[in-house]
């Protein structure tokens, strides 16, 4: 996972297809337990994957949310589409995951809603 600038993050949640965010806290034995796991999980996978220290960047909680460490986002065309915090689902994120990278075509939310 990188670990970028918050305002960078922002960005690429928001030109990138798929993207997943890892929030955690330096502190937090849990999210350095879970964060490899995550990553070896997807370590062949054409994933987008970034790391936000929710200590480091304050807005971190505002911005998304997030009242837990660690916390996991996946991100669709710039939107939220899942997040786990805490007690991590591993299965049931990387069969989201793989769902999502799977599409084929991006969805077009605008000829949607016309």
């Amino acid at each position: 996972m990188k670990h970028e600038s918050f305002n960078y993050t922002l960005e690429k949640i928001q030109s990138e297809r798929v993207v997943l965010l890892y929030i955690t806290m330096p502190n937090c034995s849990v999210c350095h337990a879970v964060q490899p796991r995550v990553e070896q999980m997807f370590a062949n996978h054409k994933l987008p994957m970034y790391t936000l220290d929710a200590l480091e960047y304050q807005e971190v909680a505002g911005t998304f949310q997030v009242m837990t460490a660690p916390a996991i986002l996946v991100f669709y065309q710039g939107k939220e589409v899942h997040r786990q915090a805490r007690f991590i689902n591993f299965k049931q994120l990387e069969t989201l995951v793989d769902n999502y990278l799977a599409l084929s075509e991006p969805t077009n939310y605008e000829t949607i809603f016309e």
